[in-house]
């Protein structure tokens, strides 16, 4: 079992109607669900640190790759 999700940093939109407070600009990406219903989503950089630093923080809970032999073996 891997990791099928991405999210991709492949554009960065301004914050329009900035409010007091409020991050200067998002990372859109379109989040696609298992019955296949897709709904946008922003995120700001301090999100994704803080995905980062929890995925950091608990490796022990992101599904890794199979290697060669795990896939020849059982698929």
């Amino acid at each position: 079992m891997g990791i099928e999700s991405r999210i991709v940093l492949a554009e960065v939109v301004e914050n329009k109607e900035r409010r007091f407070g409020a991050a200067l600009e998002y990372y859109p990406a379109y989040i696609e669900y298992r019955d296949g219903e897709m709904t946008p989503a922003l995120f700001t950089a301090d999100e994704l640190n803080v995905a980062r630093r929890r995925a950091k923080r608990n490796m022990e809970d992101i599904p890794r790759e199979k290697g060669f032999f795990e896939k020849l073996l059982f698929g």
